[in-house]
């Protein structure tokens, strides 16, 4: 259930409209409120000089024009979104337009532009709904003043972020804070650690292919999120053994056979198989919520398109393989999802295929090593940082991973004319590193 409610928040963080349709809400409110508290207990109050003096006519001229203003601010803080949106959607990969999207301060900013508005808005209806006779609101026109005053201000911070926001090795450092949050939340704080299980597991049918039914889906779309505890529940109550042969992040289509229960009991109710399509989420696109490749992805879209002939910015992809690096170091310290579930009682109920180290390893590194390989830079690069991580690699599964790589490597070198200098010194390195995985598998 919380895996829910977090894909259904990470899908609000991601949409631009949520933080100022609050900020606007909220200071509509605040706007209504002052002047409905200046109104009742602060009418025979003396005011201090430094607020609002004018009468009601001149309070609504000058308020009419500051809605004018802040309205044209406004404007003009979306426009300096969409071309900075623009721009990284062309260099550096139209994905990574959720990203900024996503980026709480530039929500901010415009946020308070757009609250600013609707608290103009707010005191322009106030005081053209009541006479110029009425005693003038100077607490609540001097405070949107002083918003008003403030925004011009921030207009300027505003300006500064997206500049900042729209230099590759920042948007580099947000993604890689995401795909380590991700990696900190999505997996286990040891390598080694302990199942609930018997050493010889006998629970799973033999006849389980012959046996079993497969579910389907109504729709094709991204698997989003599954709720793998409210499938064992499902399980552990109804006596059912389930299959699922894929992940979050992947590509489900209408009918595909991906989820098959077993039970014991001739009968299926299609009850059963309605709880348990309730336990996947399916939508048009991928989100971090289960999917540890999901920020990979983007990442290696950064890299790609800097190593692209059009872009030629091996600068920009050394940075994302120093940013690879440094979550895979995390992964080593980390054990990724367990695919079986067991009930209390040691029965295997629930097999579901996660990705492990060897797939988050090839998602991070193949497509830079293979679009780079006639770059002697990055092939180098990548060799260092392949030295690193295989003194920290741990488990035999992220030691072939590696040693895959590092295959891969050795053939693209012997691939390459004798250009390269130091040739022999990457490939005596690759070869290396390669005798130092096969020894500690």
């Amino acid at each position: 259930m919380f895996s829910k409610l977090y894909n259904y928040w990470q899908i609000l963080k991601g949409n631009l409209w949520f933080v100022p349709a609050v900020f606007c809400f909220l200071f509509l409110a605040v706007t209504a409120a002052l002047y409905s508290i200046e109104t009742h207990y602060f009418q025979d109050y003396e005011y201090p000089k430094f607020l609002f003096q004018g009468s009601a006519d001149d309070a609504k001229a000058v308020t009419t024009t500051l809605l004018s203003a802040m309205i044209t601010m406004a404007t003009l803080a979306i426009s300096i979104t969409m071309v900075v949106l623009s721009l990284a959607a062309s260099q550096l990969g139209p994905r990574l337009i959720k990203t900024f999207m996503a980026d709480r301060r530039t929500k901010d900013f415009i946020g308070l532009f757009f609250g600013t508005v609707m608290a103009c808005f707010a005191l322009t209806v106030i005081l053209h709904s009541h006479g110029s006779a009425n005693t003038t609101p100077q607490i609540t026109i001097s405070a949107v003043f002083s918003l008003c005053l403030v925004n011009l201000f921030v207009l300027l911070g505003f300006v500064h972020h997206v500049a900042q926001s729209s230099i590759a090795d920042n948007i580099i450092l947000k993604v890689s804070d995401e795909l380590q949050s991700a990696i900190k939340r999505l997996t286990k704080d040891a390598v080694k650690h302990s199942h609930d299980m018997p050493e010889t597991d006998d629970s799973w049918p033999k006849d389980f292919v012959e046996r079993s039914s497969h579910i389907t889906f109504a729709k094709s779309g991204y698997v989003q999120n599954i709720d793998y505890d409210l499938i064992m529940e499902l399980a552990c109550k109804e006596n059912l053994r389930v299959d699922i042969n894929f992940k979050a992040g992947h590509f489900l289509v209408k009918g595909e056979d991906g989820v098959r229960i077993y039970t014991k009991t001739a009968n299926e109710s299609e009850d059963i198989h309605a709880d348990i399509r309730g336990a996947f989420i399916i939508g048009d696109q991928r989100t971090a919520t289960q999917d540890i490749e999901y920020s990979i992805r983007h990442m290696v879209e950064i890299a790609i398109r800097a190593l692209s002939p059009g872009i030629n910015d091996s600068f920009t992809a050394i940075n994302v393989l120093d940013h690879l690096s440094a979550a895979l170091a995390l992964l080593c310290e980390k054990a990724t999802p367990e695919e079986d579930f067991y009930d209390d009682d040691g029965v295997k109920r629930l097999h579901a295929t996660q990705s492990d180290a060897a797939d988050i390893i090839f998602s991070a590194l193949d497509q830079i090593r293979f679009n780079g390989r006639s770059m002697p830079n990055i092939t180098r690069h990548l060799l260092q940082k392949l030295q690193i991580l295989v003194t920290l690699a741990q488990g035999d599964n992220m030691k072939a991973a590696l040693a895959r790589q590092l295959v891969a490597i050795t053939h693209d070198l012997n691939q390459t004319h004798d250009y390269i200098s130091d040739k022999d010194a990457m490939l005596s390195l690759s070869k290396k590193l390669l005798e130092n995985t096969s020894q500690t598998e």
